[in-house]
């Protein structure tokens, strides 16, 4: 085989370049656990989770997704999936998994009369230098409500989920398929069977 010349070599490696560059990006699945059990995370969220979505137009394809109040996944996935809101309506439902403050903040947004509005005050404060996301006080958020974060806890913890974000959507065939935030919104679209 003929040896190559340090010019050709170069032009080999730039030619190589500017392919990869002009293919569209692409990011990693999903990281579903292999003890994630979708029917199930589908079936408990559906009946017993405690929830709220963006607002949007009725009958709209639904998904659940839980997620941590302190977690800055969770915030990139919200950002991912906020173009799709008009097709998909995303349940949220807020679990305690990452620190104390999870399941204060999540119960102080599952019990304001304008959840989802609640939410964006949150992430709006998210990366706050001093606090990460709204200021409560203890006091004044009753057990109930709490527990309500709690039962998401739990549900998540039973079907499989061991990170968040963590959602589950069933598709047109009948298959649960699991979503995080390491999907880019057309990957999601693509994964939700809807168009951007």
């Amino acid at each position: 085989m003929p040896s190559m010349n340090r010019r050709a070599a170069i032009g080999l490696v730039a030619a190589a370049a500017a392919t990869v560059a002009t293919q569209p990006a692409v990011s990693a699945p999903a990281n579903v656990p292999v003890i994630w059990d979708g029917k199930k995370m589908w079936e408990t969220f559906s009946k017993d989770g405690q929830g709220f979505s963006a607002p949007g137009p009725k009958g709209r394809k639904i998904a659940y997704c839980t997620i941590d109040t302190q977690c800055p996944d969770c915030i990139r996935l919200m950002e991912r999936i906020e173009p799709l809101y008009s097709k998909v309506e995303v349940i949220w439902c807020p679990i305690a998994n990452l620190n104390i403050h999870s399941d204060a903040q999540g119960a102080l947004i599952l019990m304001d009369k304008n959840p989802f509005a609640k939410l964006m005050e949150h992430h709006d404060n998210f990366r706050n230098p001093d606090f990460r996301g709204l200021r409560y006080d203890i006091t004044k958020i009753p057990d109930e409500q709490r527990n309500r974060v709690w039962i998401n806890t739990k549900m998540a913890r039973r079907c499989g989920c061991r990170a968040v974000p963590f959602g589950v959507f069933k598709n047109s065939k009948g298959e649960y398929v699991g979503f995080d935030e390491n999907l880019l919104t057309n990957e999601l679209a693509e994964l939700f069977e809807v168009t951007l």
